[in-house]
């Protein structure tokens, strides 16, 4: 009962962790929007008293329809921060067309497609997110052009309304340029900055693409020049600081030298990892700690207590960090399943197949969306097993068999990756190795070389070549981090005079790996160990 309740207690604190940055970002909004809009209307006000529009203590002294316009200000930020709060997403989601949509309607109707209403109804979601942003920046945008134009009233009374509908025609702009262009995306920084100096670097590349917005809002304004007699631009940013708050670092954990740090020290992140919604911020953020946790030597007595005496902490670690791996291999041989007739193809027709083969090039795109996640789980798992070698003191690691675990994930996830980057694994097959280890000299396949490069051209013209390019260099980079460290452990003597061969029952699981056969994997092993996998 108190473990539940301390579970309990611990999914709270994360989801208040998250409150908590969204809240930053609120009074860091409303206190630079305060700024500026003070700053705008005594600029408005001694130009207008500069061209004797209107009395300078008229302008400049404060009014309860000054106070009014303010608060609409406020409330315009206000309402951008929620938009922006429902779409923001720590991975790339996809989103319906209206055929889909249409499609799904019908199915619905006739009762058919029940096993796809799931994804339909998910990308529907997406869509409606996307749409319901879009019509709030364009409110926000009327309301805050109007506020800061409001002042004008008393030599046009219609001049503020013209100013707010083109600030909604420029909310409309920044919604779907925001939306088009993955700004909702959170993207992690590789190195964990002080607030301060990302902020600081954050600035021009904010200013950079303000005046790109800017630009683009040009022509509408122009157009609406012509339709109302006014111009007017007006520029929304919130990006910098989203990126810089949410996606800094949360330690999960108790503070070191307290009673909870000497008695369970990575119960928050277990609960964290394990009980937090999929792709939520809150899950995103655990999995960053831990990567940090298992590369970096700041946190050292957090990592020794990975590896306690009873191995049930560990165990656990590299469990939660393998299951988006292997969900990732999954999903990738379910793409490859799904664009082949036989479902019993051998691995070199499915190595042959287009990469941009329609249902393979969708599933793979789907899936890849979570590389920032499955790269930290697969930087974090390599980390720890190459750590294991100093720290683990009671060898729990290799008693439990997580090494096992981990080096035939890494491996099958490399080749499944592989596969859809078009490079056919040069592994040849069990029977064509002969005495010694001598391998036999393989037919040509001059053809199926040919067919291949044609296929990895095709990728290359594709967005998913970079995630599928970067995920393989990640799997193959952790593969290299724990056979240079074990190296002299995995190679044993064979039964051949002088002759080394592979310690695959320390260092390759017993069951079925998720994608190939035990052969290849060992093979493929066998080509870190040599230095020749790239």
């Amino acid at each position: 009962m108190y473990k539940i309740s301390s579970m309990e207690e611990t999914k709270n604190l994360n989801m208040e962790e998250v409150k908590k940055r969204w809240i930053r970002c609120l009074v860091w909004q409303q206190v630079v929007g305060t700024v500026l809009w003070i700053s705008w209307d005594m600029a408005i006000s001694l130009a207008a008293s500069c061209l004797g529009w209107m009395p300078l203590s008229q302008g400049v002294m404060p009014s309860l329809w000054g106070f009014f316009r303010f608060l609409v200000f406020q409330i315009s930020l206000a309402m951008l921060l929620v938009a922006h709060c429902i779409v923001t997403s720590p991975e790339e989601k996809a989103a319906a067309s209206v055929w889909e949509m249409t499609g799904g309607l019908i199915g619905a109707v006739l009762g058919g497609g029940r096993g796809r209403r799931g994804a339909l109804r998910r990308k529907a979601q997406t869509s409606g997110d996307w749409l319901l942003f879009v019509l709030i920046s364009m409110l926000g945008g009327f309301l805050a052009v109007f506020s800061v134009t409001g002042g004008l009233m008393q030599m046009d009374v219609f001049a503020p309304f013209h100013m707010a509908l083109r600030g909604a025609a420029f909310g409309f702009i920044y919604g779907v340029h925001y939306v088009f262009k993955k700004r909702w995306v959170l993207s992690f920084p590789i190195i964990q900055r002080p607030l301060f100096f990302s902020l600081k670097m954050g600035i021009p590349s904010a200013a950079k693409r303000a005046l790109k917005l800017s630009v683009l809002a040009l022509p509408c304004s122009i157009l609406m020049f012509f339709l109302h007699g006014n111009l007017y631009g007006n520029g929304i940013g919130t990006f910098l600081k989203q990126q810089v708050v949410h996606t800094r670092r949360c330690v999960f954990a108790p503070p070191q030298g307290s009673a909870a740090a000497e008695t369970n020290p990575t119960d928050p992140l277990l609960v964290a990892l394990e009980e937090s919604s999929r792709r939520s911020l809150a899950q995103y953020l655990a999995y960053l700690d831990l990567c940090m946790v298992s590369e970096n030597n700041v946190d050292s007595w957090r990592r020794a207590a990975f590896f306690e005496e009873t191995g049930e902490t560990y165990k656990r670690i590299i469990s939660a960090c393998l299951r988006p791996l292997e969900h990732m291999a999954i999903k990738l041989l379910e793409g490859l399943d799904s664009s082949s007739v036989d479902k019993t193809a051998d691995i070199l027709s499915q190595q042959m197949r287009s990469p941009t083969d329609r249902p393979l090039y969708e599933n793979a795109k789907e899936v890849l969306n979570d590389f920032q996640l499955c790269s930290w789980c697969a930087r974090t798992v390599a980390s720890l097993t190459a750590n294991s070698h100093d720290e683990d003191r009671f060898g729990v690691a290799q008693l439990s068999g997580c090494n096992g675990a981990v080096v035939s994930t890494l491996l099958s996830c490399l080749i499944i990756v592989e596969v859809y980057l078009g490079k056919r694994s040069n592994i040849q097959p069990m029977h064509l190795m002969g005495p010694a280890s001598i391998k036999w000299t393989v037919p040509s396949r001059g053809a199926v070389m040919e067919v291949g490069k044609r296929h990895s051209v095709a990728l290359k013209k594709t967005a998913l070549h970079k995630k599928a390019y970067a995920m393989a260099d990640v799997l193959r980079t952790s593969i290299y981090q724990i056979v240079s460290v074990f190296q002299d452990e995995m190679l044993v003597r064979g039964s051949n005079a002088g002759g080394l061969s592979v310690a695959e029952r320390d260092w390759l699981s017993k069951i079925k790996p998720v994608y190939g056969t035990h052969e290849m994997l060992l093979q493929k092993l066998g080509m870190f160990l040599e230095f020749r996998a790239s």
